[in-house]
């Protein structure tokens, strides 16, 4: 039996993912399967990390170890040939407040932000919060796998005000892991215009073994000074309540400038249990993440089989990474929202494609980062729901 077999109970715990399924859905008696988190433990070396610093029982302000640095950077050499240096780390709470603080720091209200679609809808929330202006470049889905239409972004850089393009890779919502041609691609454009990058990779280490994560900057080092990279640890080992990331910026003006964006927060550092999770994770999770891996890529093998006998007529989008499936459900007569209702329905809870731009239409997001069980639950419940759409 696989420790990620284990069925965790996580109503009553304030979880989003749980707690908060009966007023997003309607009902609490559901499967919850919409927003990117696990189900799954967090590594045994970072429970007891943060057991360990809590019984110190003193939580004062606390100063980042040079043995953080150390982890981040010895994993991202390891894991992804990433060679990155001390001083060119940054610490935030969490991505999307760093893409919202590079988006101040770099361009000025009014400006155009490059970014594809379908993707993680924060990118276009926070650009519009922070009253810069959308520019979305569809990505063509062809073959169940997307792409990019370069032709397409050119376009939108030349006419639409463009100062900053959002790269999501790994893609969210649509898996893909893109290759160091197509990588080198977007920068050569990038440079022609001289458009800084900003390269979400959080999904980094969440790649499938038959497949490898390029960093941008890696892939491109020649444009290196005109990407910063954005990483954590918390997609990988299900962290995301101890708030830790962290982003690499090698160029000093782009540096100065987010530094005097930082001096408008209170707390630009990490907490206490940030630090503590987030080296635990990187010196001592790989073995869990090698096993986890395994393990998504099983249930997501397990429901396409399930959808491909049941729904031929669905496009199961080929997962190269994170633990998110994406469904085409165009061929179906019903609209959006009434696939949805009919999913709540039949007791599961998805994001719809929408929910990521309107190229995502009729698109089905499927977290399947949970235990073989509970996926077998909610398997049966996506296919007796979307069967009532035919």
């Amino acid at each position: 039996m696989s420790t990620f077999d284990q069925v965790i109970t996580r109503l009553g715990t304030n979880s989003e993912k749980w707690d908060g399924a009966e007023k997003l859905f309607g009902r609490k008696d559901l499967l919850p399967m919409w927003v990117a988190d696990m189900d799954f433990k967090a590594p045994d070396v970072v429970i007891e990390a943060l057991h360990k610093r809590a019984e110190s029982g003193v939580f004062g302000y606390e100063l980042i170890p040079d043995s953080l640095p150390k982890a981040i950077i010895e994993w991202n050499k390891n894991r992804h040939n990433y060679v990155i240096k001390k001083e060119s780390l940054f610490y935030n709470v969490a991505v999307v407040p760093s893409i919202s603080l590079l988006i101040r720091a770099l361009t000025k209200e009014g400006d155009g932000v490059l970014m594809h679609s379908p993707i993680y809808h924060p990118f276009f929330k926070v650009t519009k919060a922070t009253r810069r202006q959308v520019v979305m470049s569809p990505l063509r889905y062809e073959d169940g796998q997307y792409q990019i239409d370069l032709e397409d972004m050119e376009k939108r850089i030349r006419e639409e005000n463009v100062k900053l393009f959002l790269l999501c890779n790994p893609q969210n919502p649509g898996g893909r892991c893109y290759s160091k041609e197509e990588l080198q691609a977007i920068a050569r454009l990038c440079a022609t215009y001289n458009i800084p990058i900003v390269s979400d990779e959080i999904h980094s280490d969440l790649v499938m073994k038959q497949y490898k994560h390029i960093p941008l900057a890696v892939a491109a080092p020649d444009y290196e000074y005109e990407i910063i990279t954005l990483m954590a640890p918390t997609k990988t080992f299900n962290l995301a309540a101890i708030k830790a990331s962290y982003f690499i910026i090698t160029n000093p003006d782009y540096q100065e400038k987010v530094r005097a964006e930082q001096a408008y927060m209170s707390q630009p550092d990490l907490n206490a249990f940030a630090i503590a999770g987030m080296e635990a994770a990187y010196t001592g999770g790989a073995e869990w993440l090698d096993e986890l891996r395994d393990y998504i890529y099983d249930n997501y093998l397990y429901v396409k089989k399930a959808l491909h006998e049941a729904l031929p007529e669905i496009t199961v989008t080929e997962l190269q990474a994170t633990y998110l499936m994406w469904l085409d459900c165009r061929s179906f007569e019903s609209d959006e929202k009434t696939i949805y209702q009919n999913l709540i329905d039949e007791g599961v809870g998805v994001q719809m494609g929408s929910t990521f731009g309107l190229s995502g239409k009729k698109f089905v997001r499927l977290n399947i980062a949970c235990p073989r069980e509970t996926l077998k639950k909610g398997t049966a419940a996506l296919i007796a729901g979307l069967k009532k759409n035919k």
